[in-house]
Formats: C-alpha cells, structure tokens, sequence
C-alpha cells in the first residue's frame, strides 16, 4: 500500500523473515531435484546451509548499514535545524519568543527578551502574552490577535510592561506557526527607542539634514542679529524722534517695527520647522484629549471675550512624543480658531474613528472659513496660504510643522474643505504595515 512504512525494529525482521521462507521453500526443492542420491542431498543441504547463512548475514549488514546511513543523515539534518533555530532565535539580538495561541502561554523564550524584560527564562514561560500589557489595553490586543491571518505581520507602536513596571514602546512582528499539531505564534519585538536611535544616526549622514542644520545656524545668528537691530533701532527712533515727526513719519516706523516683528515670527517659525525632523523621538503614552483642552486655555488668552463651542472626545490615547504632539495640537488649533472668528457660533471639534484599514485617524473640525478643496495638496507646503486675506495674521508655516510632525512619526496628514463651510484635518500618527509572505 502506497505510503505503508515499517520501523526499524519491524522492518528489518520482517525482511530476513520473508527470505527465510522463501529460501526453505525453494533451495530444498532445488538440492533434490539436481541431487543424484540420498548422499549428495544432504552434502547439497550442507552448502546450501552455509550459502544461506552467509546471504543472510550480508543482508542483515546490508539493511543495517542503510538504516544506519538514514539516521545519520537524518541526525545531520536534525544538528542543522537546530543550528538554524539557535541562530535564528537562541542567540537573535531582538527579543523573541513563541506563545500558545489557545492558552496565550508563553511556551519559550530567546536570552535577549530575558535582558530586555528583566524576567528569567523559567519566570518568562509562567506568564501569558497579557501580563506584559496594561490591563486596560488587554482588549484591544486580544481583537488584534483574533484578527491575525496566516501571513507575517508586524504592527505597533505597543506598550510593554517589564518585570519592574518600567514602560518600553515596540513594534511587533509575528507569525504563527503550525507544525506537530501545536497552534502558536512566533513574535519577535523591535525597540523603538533603540530603532529610533539608529534611524536618527543613519539621518545625519543625509544631505537634507546638513542643509536643515545649516538653514538653523544661518536663521539663527545671521538673519535674527540684524533683525534684533532693526527692531531696536526702530524703538529707539520712536522714542527719542517721535515727537519731530509728523504722523506719516511715525507710520513709516511702525511699518518698520511691524516688519521687523514679522521677520523674526517667520524666522522662529522655520526653526521649529527645520528642527521637528533633527530631534529623536521620546515615546510614551499621550492623552490627546488633555493635550487640547490645556492648548485650547492657551489659545483662548489671545481673546477671552470669544465664545467658541469645543467637543473634545475624551482619553484619546496615543503612543508617541508628547511635544511633537503638542506642536501638532497647537498648529491645528490655532488653525481653526483663526478661521472662526468671523463665523457665528463657531465650532470646533476634535476626535478620532478607525478606518477601513485598522489605522486610528484623529482629527480635528471647523466651521470656519474654509477652503476650495483643489487647493488642499499645497496648504501644507511652507509659505502657502488658503487666504491671501490680511484679515487673518500668520505667515503660511503652522500646518507645514503640522505635516512635518506627523510623518516624523510615520503617518500622514490630509484636510477636507469647502469655501464657507469650514475644514476637516485628519492626520494618523503610526501605519500599521501588513507584510505578507510570497
């Protein structure tokens, strides 16, 4: 029967056993049929007997010998395996280890996720994959797991708990595996703080970041000094000159100074810009929604008097540098309070939702002044202004910090406006990458 195999220890046996048989059955027939008498029967049974012990013997040596060959190649192939593994998991960088998708049981665990998790190898595999979550972030983990596919997928940014509580924020790549019946996962977690390290050292080596660097030395020193004087000349020529000029006079140097001022709010501006992409991120866990409300006070200062409408969806979290996150905040909002302060029962809203894609999208809505949505490509561009209006103050770099920020961060930023009926910033801070195997 196609696909019958024996083991060893029947095998061989069986094999001898059938020669056997056959060698009773047709070498007596055979010695007295050829033999003439009695006499040379049994000299022929005598050599026969000695033939069939001497065939007997090289087969057996001949199966053992193959069987023997078998296991050592088998043998050898098994020491390769177990080189590859120990290469590829015992002795990996990166912290790697395999949990029961059933259980969620850690079932084994390299030395490096030892060191990075502060747990012993035996303490690792008394833990499930949930204990080095926070407990309010269990459910989302369990959703991502349950939605897991057959397929290599890395996703993050997540927030690991060490033995001692310390907090360390990766991206995790994992892939199930299925062999001898057993149902598991093969996770393998990347360190963001030591892969931002790394992309921030491959970075300087860019010609884009010399020529940022080199904007921010030239924009601070050389452009503010002479900037500084004109402001201080200015003021000095109102002060001590002002009372022999006459009122077109004065207009020219408060032209002057509201220049002046301009410049250097421009200048300030670009070294936010030039120095967003040259500052490593930090990671930690950031409440969006406290972040607004405390810039949105701020803002507010600018023109206590205002009424404005704020819906803030609360305990937005997020994963990612809590100043650039700020900036991003700031941006947007000071973006949108501009653009209602000629509406009537201005509005502006902040929130997030998932997407078809399983990514997080924030955003943060208006009923200003709006846009047309054909020039949405090139809001975000330095310099670039919706509205040529000067009605409405700021030099055209706000959202171009914003754009800046957020892909710092690995996401992307869009709007949705229309003329009359405000603006929609959407922007996501981390993409989740599904990398599939071919």
């Amino acid at each position: 029967m196609k696909g019958l195999q024996f083991k060893r220890s029947f095998r061989v046996p069986l094999i001898f056993g059938v020669f056997s048989v056959l060698w009773i059955m047709f070498s007596d027939k055979l010695a007295f049929a050829m033999a003439p008498n009695l006499e040379s029967a049994g000299l022929y049974s005598m050599v026969k007997g000695i033939l069939y012990v001497v065939l007997a013997t090289t087969l057996i040596f001949l199966l053992l010998r193959k069987d023997e060959s078998n296991k050592d190649q088998l043998l050898s192939e098994i020491a390769a395996v177990q080189r590859s593994f120990n290469l590829l998991f015992e002795d990996n960088p990166q912290a790697m280890w395999i949990y029961d998708n059933n259980s969620l049981e850690i079932m084994a665990v390299n030395p490096a996720a030892c060191k990075v998790y502060g747990y012993s190898a035996d303490e690792f595999r008394k833990l499930k994959i949930t204990d080095l979550r926070r407990e309010e972030d269990v459910p989302s983990m369990l959703k991502v797991i349950s939605d897991y596919k057959d397929e290599l997928r890395q996703s993050g940014p997540w927030e690991h708990l060490k033995k001692d509580g310390e907090s360390i924020f990766v991206k995790v790549l994992s892939h199930p595996l299925r062999s001898v019946g057993l149902d598991s996962t093969l996770v393998s977690v990347i360190d963001l703080t030591e892969h931002q390290k790394t992309l921030s050292e491959l970075d300087t080596a860019m010609q884009e970041r010399d020529d940022f660097e080199s904007f921010g030395y030239t924009a601070s020193h050389d452009l503010k000094a002479p900037i500084r004087a004109i402001l201080g000349y200015s003021d000095l020529l109102s002060r001590e000159y002002g009372k022999k000029l006459d009122d077109e006079g004065k207009g020219f140097i408060q032209q002057i100074h509201n220049a002046g001022m301009t410049m250097n709010e421009m200048l300030d501006d670009m070294l936010v810009l030039t120095g967003i992409s040259r500052k490593p991120l930090e990671y930690e866990r950031v409440n969006l929604s406290e972040i607004v409300l405390e810039t949105m006070e701020t803002i507010k200062l600018q023109d206590p008097e205002r009424v404005m409408e704020l819906n803030v969806k609360p305990n937005m979290f997020v994963i990612a540098d809590k100043g650039v996150v700020r900036l991003i905040a700031q941006n947007l909002l000071q973006n949108a309070w501009k653009y209602t302060k000629k509406t009537e029962h201005a509005m502006i809203e902040v929130g997030n939702f998932e997407n078809t894609e399983g990514e997080t999208v924030y955003f943060v809505k208006d009923n200003g002044l709006g846009f047309d949505q054909s020039y949405a490509e090139h809001i975000f561009e330095p310099f670039a202004r919706a509205h040529k209006n000067s009605t409405y103050e700021g030099m055209g770099i706000g959202l171009s910090i914003v754009r800046r920020a957020v892909e710092h961060h690995d996401g992307r930023v869009w709007v949705e406006a229309e003329p009359g009926k405000g603006a929609c910033f959407y922007f996501t801070l981390q993409q989740k990458e599904m990398i599939t195997n071919n």
